[in-house]
């Protein structure tokens, strides 16, 4: 035999790397959150039914009125009639009226130093300042002092 020239094709191997699906957004973190609120809101339903007639007229109050400015002021309807109504202009003059009925009564007189009222674009700041002694409140507790 002759030599015959055998030329063959050469092997190429493809290797593919598995795939994982790829990236898919955050869509599913809307729907979550969708989720979520909506049991929160059946949750407040849920425990809102079983609360007391007081509770529920107290929060219809809000509902209806949420400025508070009706005639049944604040959110436990504590408070019904005609609320006090004041323009920015008279603030000063509420502010002089309370300092007078300060003056006036004994007991407030001591107090004098630990009140302190200012007129502001929101209307009359009233501070009550503590001492070290707890003037308004014993220390870590609610309830007042004689004083």
């Amino acid at each position: 035999m002759s030599q015959k020239h055998q030329t063959t094709a050469p092997i190429i191997v493809i290797r593919k790397k598995a795939a994982h699906g790829g990236h898919h957004g955050g869509a599913w973190k809307v729907a979550y959150a969708d989720f979520v609120t909506a049991m929160m809101a059946l949750f407040i339903v849920l425990w809102l039914m079983n609360a007391s007639d007081q509770v529920k007229k107290a929060i219809s109050a809000y509902f209806s009125d949420p400025t508070g400015s009706g005639k049944q002021t604040g959110s436990a309807l504590a408070g019904s009639g005609e609320s006090l109504s004041l323009a920015k202009d008279d603030m000063v003059n509420l502010k002089e009226k309370l300092q007078q009925a300060l003056k006036k009564s004994p007991e407030f007189e001591k107090l004098k130093n630990y009140v302190q009222m200012s007129v502001t674009g929101e209307g009359l700041r009233i501070e009550m300042l503590e001492s070290e002694k707890g003037m308004f409140f014993e220390s870590g507790s609610a309830a007042p002092t004689p004083a």
